[in-house]
């Protein structure tokens, strides 16, 4: 890779990083407790999560996302999205340790249509409680209002003016008795589960099962910036391909499933011989492979081809269908 597409490369990925950690965290602090919060950040970060701004009707917080995606692509995936930061970490863990690398697969995409009508029937008929289920962020902020915020005011670093919070057996205790053992045995399953499945398969939650991926994933494969493989350049590494958490990378056909694309960007960092891009041009095949040439059998036929295979098989379809090329 060049010097300039490495720059860029580290760029975009590093840019995309710190963003989707500042969100994580001011997100995560206001959820888990007040002394903690960022109160305008952390109000302005919820109000631009996509089911919350389509519980509340904000309907031009909707459109301003879609607006992007057709622009950028799945970036709200990858930088906004605080479960989806939390998997991003759980797969970098696994990538690390014992779990083998990416490769490419089917979208599973009667789930995730599934899931996406059950959301949208849940919202169109009232029933937040029901949708909230599939919402990446409802389902952070479950995780740790249920689960993180008792540790947090277990420990006793929550402060209480009318008990002393060193003793955590007496005001912690307290404060835990507010939530109850099934909601945190909920938060934990959860929590497992993602973990579990991040560790696994990267992304394969917000590509199966999450209403907001999918929703996106429609606009995003017409997005005008894609991932964009050179067939000229690309030497079959498969580094790309075992670095995609979405497992969206197609290296046969040298494609790129823009509709489960999220933007992380690991791909373009880890191409060796500048093959990969983050761009507005669609690359041409210098050398075109496999296209079809619509009404190829008949201008055969009809234009006398100079080879004698041609004249044999236009003499027998002339047999068969006396009509083709037939001037009266």
């Amino acid at each position: 890779m060049s010097g300039h597409g490495k720059a860029t490369a580290k760029t975009l990925r590093i840019g995309r990083i710190i963003v989707s950690v500042v969100v994580f965290y001011a997100i995560t602090c206001g959820l888990v407790g007040i002394p903690l919060m960022i109160p305008v950040v952390a109000e302005w970060l919820e109000s631009l999560q996509l089911i919350q701004t389509a519980m509340v009707f904000s309907l031009y917080v909707f459109i301003m996302w879609l607006i992007v995606t057709l622009i950028f692509g799945r970036v709200y995936c990858s930088t906004v999205c605080p479960l989806g930061t939390f998997m991003d970490i759980m797969s970098r863990r696994g990538s690390t340790t014992m779990r083998s690398t990416y490769h490419y697969s089917r979208p599973l995409n009667h789930l995730r249509y599934s899931a996406l009508v059950v959301t949208l029937v849940c919202l169109m008929g009232g029933y937040f409680i029901v949708a909230t289920l599939l919402d990446p962020y409802a389902v952070w902020a479950r995780i740790d209002e249920s689960l993180l915020r008792p540790l947090y005011t277990l420990i006793g670093f929550v402060p209480d003016p009318h008990y002393d919070n060193r003793q955590w057996w007496t005001a912690a205790g307290v404060n835990v008795a507010t939530v109850s053992v099934m909601s945190i045995g909920v938060a934990i399953v959860l929590l497992l589960a993602i973990a579990q499945a991040a560790w696994r398969k990267g992304r394969i939650v917000c590509n199966a099962i999450c209403p907001v991926g999918t929703t996106l994933g429609f606009i995003s494969r017409f997005a005008i910036f894609q991932i964009e493989i050179d067939t000229d350049k690309c030497i079959q590494c498969r580094r790309c391909e075992n670095v995609c958490k979405a497992e969206c990378l197609d290296l046969i056909d040298h494609v790129v499933d823009g509709s489960r694309c999220i933007n992380c960007f690991n791909c373009i960092n880890v191409c060796p011989n500048d093959a990969i891009h983050y761009t507005p041009r669609r690359k041409q095949l210098s050398i075109p492979m496999m296209q079809k040439i619509s009404g190829l059998t008949t201008a055969n036929q009809c234009g006398g081809g100079a080879s004698s295979t041609n004249n044999t098989q236009q003499s027998a379809s002339k047999t068969d269908n006396p009509s083709i090329c037939d001037p009266t």
